[in-house]
């Protein structure tokens, strides 16, 4: 009995969802994305915050799409509804996470920075697009960063590396979990 009480209570820990533990360093990063995006330094992002950001990286074919696109990115970002998106709703909205449309959305992301479709991105690409949204790096920092996120070695990023970056609490394709466990 005592070994399927301990076994219940490592299923109930395992169980748990990962976007709870979140260490110093995603926090640092959180808000050093969040200040970033936040201009004015008030704490909050309003929509023309939002839209800049949006537009430097991704323009729009129109005002009229780019004025909806942020539209709803606000519908889903701003939670209590107050016309802004405060570091806890920008928080949680990036703790969430969902299968396929997580997915849909990590490939939009990663196809930004992807600027010459070849499905890897390299310190050129990011250095292309940090310049665009106005984040001059020079090539040996893109290089590092780079590096930071390039575990197979290769010298650029696919898309399960970024994936990875970008969702560590996230099960990665290939992970022994519940559904692939060797018994």
């Amino acid at each position: 009995m005592s070994t399927s009480a301990s076994e219940n209570r490592q299923a109930q820990q395992q169980a748990r969802p990962p976007a709870v533990v979140s260490s110093a360093a995603d926090d640092a990063e959180m808000q050093r994305v969040f200040a970033h995006i936040d201009a004015d330094g008030d704490g909050r992002i309003s929509p023309s915050e939002l839209a800049a950001v949006s537009r430097a990286i991704s323009p729009p074919a129109s005002s009229s799409h780019g004025r909806r696109e942020v539209a709803a990115m606000m519908d889903e970002l701003d939670t209590d509804r107050d016309g802004f998106v405060d570091l806890g709703e920008f928080k949680a909205f990036h703790a969430r996470g969902g299968g396929d449309e997580l997915d849909a959305e990590l490939r939009a992301a990663f196809d930004v920075y992807d600027v010459d479709g070849d499905g890897r991105i390299t310190a050129a690409d990011l250095g292309k697009v940090l310049a665009r949204i106005g984040e001059g790096c020079s090539a040996d920092e893109c290089q590092r960063m780079i590096a930071c996120v390039d575990t197979d070695g290769d010298g650029c990023v696919g898309f399960e590396e970024f994936k990875k970056m970008m969702c560590p609490q996230q099960p990665q394709a290939g992970a022994a979990g519940p559904d692939n466990a060797k018994e």
